[in-house]
């Protein structure tokens, strides 16, 4: 399990910018996701607190003045708000990406209607402009013949 930035700063008892800025200055290790979000390894953030001589994660559930809703849980509660949280945000970025496709899959629909429609409409004309060609119901041998003289 990793972090976001938002759980990160929540477990840490900081803002969300001031983990920007120390992912972006490269103070902590986080791995940047195709949608352009960051996720942050729970042992990355302990050891960016460790090297500013701060409360670890696990230490920072009693800390209320940080405004977090997490403030009052005990570590194991907290453990699992945070897997949840991440779950939901996964689960979230992959409904916006099938609303996405199905959007995508929509205009692709309705253009190959258009496209039918205009075809359909296209044949039509050429059937009732061009009068079908009478058969040619001359014989074997007169063809011959005219083949011959020819």
């Amino acid at each position: 399990m990793s972090y976001t930035l938002a759980t990160a700063a929540e477990v840490a008892g900081k803002t969300k910018p001031t983990i920007w800025r120390a992912v972006k200055s490269g103070k902590i290790s986080a791995t940047r996701l195709e949608d352009g979000s960051f996720r942050i390894d729970p042992s990355e953030l302990t050891r960016y607190l460790a090297a500013n001589h701060e409360t670890a994660p696990s230490e920072t559930v009693q800390r209320s003045e940080t405004g977090s809703p997490y403030g009052e849980m005990d570590a194991k509660a907290l453990q699992e708000a945070i897997t949840l949280r991440f779950t939901v945000e996964r689960l979230e970025a992959l409904l916006a990406t099938e609303r996405e496709r199905a959007a995508e899959l929509r205009e692709e629909r309705n253009q190959w209607r258009d496209q039918a429609q205009r075809l359909a409409i296209t044949h039509e004309k050429t059937i009732a402009v061009s009068p079908s060609p009478e058969p040619d119901r001359s014989g074997l041998v007169t063809r011959l013949l005219a083949a011959v003289r020819g």
